[in-house]
Parts: C-alpha cells; sequence; structure tokens
C-alpha cells in the first residue's frame, strides 16, 4: 500500500509554497542574452573569496576527512569574547531552518497553538 506525503502531513504545511533559488548566472545570461551579470541574490557575493579565505580554505583541505565540530566550539568562544557573552548563550546551526526547527521542537507541543514576539530580558543579553 502506498501512502502519499500529503495524506500524512500536517494540514498547514500542505499550503505552504515550496521555496524557488535563484536561476545560477549562466542560466540567466543565457535566457535574457546578458553578459557579466553581477547577481546579488541567494546569499551570494559578486565578489571572490579573499587571500585570507583562500589560505584558510587550503590549510583545511588536509583535515576533509574528519567530521567538523558539531558544538562550534571556538567560534562559539570567539564569538562570545567578541559580543561579552560566554560559549553557552551562543547556538550554532547549519542555517536558519535547522535554528528555527530547533526552537519550535524544543518549546512548542503538539496540539498547542503559539504566535508571539520574542523578546530578550536584560539577563540574556
Amino acid at each position: 500500500m502506498t501512502v502519499s506525503w500529503e495524506s500524512i502531513a500536517n494540514e498547514h504545511i500542505l499550503g505552504i509554497a515550496p521555496y524557488e533559488p535563484g536561476k545560477p548566472i549562466e542560466e540567466l545570461e543565457r535566457e535574457f542574452g546578458l553578459t557579466d551579470v553581477i547577481k546579488l541574490a541567494s546569499n551570494e557575493n559578486p565578489l571572490p573569496p579573499s587571500e585570507r579565505v583562500l589560505k584558510a580554505i587550503s590549510d583545511a583541505l588536509s583535515h576533509l576527512n574528519r567530521y567538523p565540530d558539531g558544538s562550534a566550539h571556538y567560534l562559539r568562544v570567539a564569538l562570545g569574547r567578541r559580543h561579552g557573552l560566554t560559549p553557552e548563550h551562543i547556538i550554532m546551526g547549519n542555517g536558519s531552518n535547522e535554528l528555527i526547527e530547533l526552537i519550535v521542537r524544543s518549546f512548542l507541543r503538539p496540539g498547542k497553538k503559539r504566535s508571539s514576539p520574542i523578546r530578550r530580558s536584560s539577563s540574556t543579553r
């Protein structure tokens, strides 16, 4: 027996339009007959990586066979120092979608409706 995903998904999910990523520059140039397109969408940067970034990438190549630190310890320590926080106050994720999902899974309960602004208290800054 085959079950469609639509029959088991939460109703509110069914009405969400899927994300449509931006087209690659090559496709835009071909489609519209353009050249030298500078794309400012899709969180892309029209400038190439700096020499420091290229060196960091090169230095990291010999360690690509290892899983990265999933807790991002050193990054959280550096961010904490910069912003006057302890690493325990910083949550890292693989993009905003993962962080939103983490918040939802942590604080929302099935059958409960919740929609309110998040307010930071002075003790959490």
